[in-house]
């Protein structure tokens, strides 16, 4: 009867209707990126993961253009970390020993973050704050950094200040009797580069005759400025020179004479017009790219940027969840699967009429969901306590939807519902969109846990349709009554104190906080809706419990009929087939 091709189809897109990332998981991201950049020394060693994926292109305003992920590791994590041979000695460039995010803009895929780290010089006890401005793009399925743009926000004043400080360290570093900062900083430089030169870059890899050669050479080669660190400068060869212990290879050449390709002058009209990265950093449209934008006029191109930049809400209009799409589905062949089963195994159900057989079909579907949107309101229970999550909040809002979408699913699958059960079925669904409306647009915390106290007048009526189901289907007359005398009793009683519970709730919670004709509106359809439906509620219990009186004057009958007959076998007729009943299960 069921084919496999609709269960892959669903399965694929569900799938695909979650693969998009949330915000709060960029945000987690943006905290995986400063950790390792305050660790350096984890992500050279493997103890803690790259952030950044396999062809990341990133760009650092004082430096240059970097691709692929060795490269910007050495250069974001490396520049940091510390070699064996110096890290007794001062240093021009701090280490971080923290990494805070100061702002942050949030539009996926694209993410843009201050960080302030503090930049520590231990051998002078200094710590000085650096904010780097970057903007981010992320691979949605590593959530793995695929570009980036780094600004070191004013790196000069930084070295500015700090060079004072410096000086006087570098200069018993250096047996120097020179007071002169600009001058001891040349040295260091010239020092530090030598060094490392003539420890990594032998053989093949030489870049200088001999250890003088190289301080002849640097001593000469101005220092720069900060804004330099990727020309032909002093700067730029020490910038390099903490990352020579990583790949020789690859860096030696840049602290050499020739600078190799890093350290050389640059055209600044062609380093500011070019667009190096792979992923574009325009939030609006990055997941267009050139094939995407052929053919497409200049006006199509902004109505489509509109067109991605929409900010979908809970009451936009344009706007039609795939997770609705498939719920609605998924009610549907539960309900196919319902009557499958039950024509198959069910005499009684074969003879019943059309409606009475959708109306036993509802039982089922009603029982399992909300016993299913129960369990996700007592796991999200600790709200009430105002403990929220992200988890919580989310599966309480996917039972208000799991609740509205069934309700639904019953108007349209019942050929006709009586008054009292359709005013139910429609303040429900008016109270679960009212909710979700005002939290969308105030984002009052206590309107969630309004909306679990709520939610449980919908959940905890699984006695009466498994009653209802057990009226319909002609079980034993005593299990019968007894399970619509408790479904009944229960109902009532479950109903009546979470409504009690609710308006007490709500006046100490929400009442209290209005300040606007709107709050006070909303207290107004609060109050109404809890009557309405107490009214509809109160009526199906007393509905429920007629329904049990009747199975009890059914059982009194037949007894009544074998006293006065004992040869005569009776078989049990269910009031189930009694014609012109003035109740019926339709009025629950």
């Amino acid at each position: 009867m069921f084919s496999k091709g609709p269960v892959l189809a669903l399965v694929l897109l569900v799938r695909s209707s979650s693969g998009y990332r949330q915000p709060y998981e960029y945000l987690e991201a943006l905290d995986v990126f400063g950790a390792a950049f305050s660790n350096p020394a984890g992500v050279f060693n493997g103890s803690t993961p790259s952030p950044l994926s396999s062809d990341v292109v990133g760009r650092i305003d004082v430096i240059t253009t970097f691709v692929g992920q060795d490269l910007n590791a050495e250069f974001l994590f490396g520049l940091f970390y510390q070699d064996t041979l110096l890290d007794t000695t001062t240093q021009l460039i701090g280490i971080p020993s923290g990494m805070t995010i100061q702002s942050a803009v949030v539009e996926p895929p694209v993410v843009a973050v201050s960080y302030i780290s503090d930049m520590a010089f231990p051998t002078v006890n200094l710590s000085i704050p650096l904010q780097i401005d970057m903007f981010m793009a992320f691979d949605d399925d590593s959530m793995k950094v695929v570009s980036y743009d780094a600004i070191l926000r004013r790196i000069d004043e930084l070295m500015a200040y700090t060079a004072p400080y410096l000086a006087p360290q570098i200069a018993e570093e250096l047996n120097s009797t020179s007071t002169n900062v600009t001058e001891l900083i040349q040295l260091k430089t010239a020092a530090d580069v030598c060094a490392v030169s003539s420890l990594y870059c032998t053989g093949e890899f030489q870049q200088y005759d001999s250890q003088d050669a190289c301080l002849t050479f640097m001593e000469a080669l101005p220092f720069g400025e900060s804004w330099q660190g990727g020309m032909n400068t002093g700067w730029c060869r020490y910038i390099h020179k903490n990352l020579v212990q990583f790949r020789p290879d690859v860096h030696c050449p840049h602290i050499g004479p020739t600078g190799g390709d890093m350290c050389r002058d640059r055209n600044y009209l062609e380093v500011t017009s070019t667009v190096p990265f792979n992923q574009t950093l325009l939030s609006y449209n990055s997941s267009y790219n050139a094939a995407d934008m052929k053919g497409i006029s200049e006006n199509g191109v902004q109505q489509l940027v509109k067109v991605q930049t929409q900010a979908i809400t809970m009451t936009t209009v344009a706007f039609y969840p795939v997770p609705t799409v498939l719920y609605t589905l998924v009610l549907y062949m539960m309900a196919k699967f319902t009557e499958f089963i039950l024509s198959r195994f069910s005499v009684q159900y074969d003879e019943m009429s059309f409606e009475n057989k959708r109306n036993t079909v509802t039982y089922v579907l009603d029982t399992f969901v909300t016993f299913a949107v129960l369990i996700l309101q007592l796991v999200a229970s600790p709200i009430l306590a105002s403990k929220f999550t992200f988890d919580n909040v989310n599966m309480l809002k996917a039972g208000t939807l799991l609740i509205s979408g069934l309700y639904i699913f019953e108007l349209t699958y019942r050929p006709s519902m009586r008054w009292p059960l359709l005013i139910h079925h429609f303040c429900t669904i008016f109270a679960i969109v009212l909710l979700l409306s005002v939290l969308a647009y105030t984002g009052h915390p206590q309107i969630v846990a309004a909306g679990e106290i709520w939610l449980f007048q919908a959940t905890t009526e699984q006695s009466v349709f498994i009653g209802l189901f057990m009226y319909r289907l002609r079980f034993p007359l005593r299990w019968t009554r007894d399970m619509l005398r408790f479904g009944a009793v229960q109902s009532f009683i479950f109903k009546l104190a979470f409504a009690a519970y609710l308006l007490a709730f709500w006046a100490q919670k929400l009442a209290q906080f209005h300040t606007s004709s709107k709050d006070i509106a909303l207290s107004v359809m609060l109050v109404t809706i809890i009557v309405l439906l107490m009214c509809t509620q109160i009526y199906g219990a007393w509905a429920v419990w007629c329904l049990s009186e009747k199975v009890n004057k059914s059982m009194q009958f037949l007894r009544q009929r074998q006293r006065a007959d004992s040869n005569v076998t009776v078989n049990a007729v269910s009031p189930a087939d009694e014609k012109g009943k003035s109740v019926d299960e339709e009025e629950v």
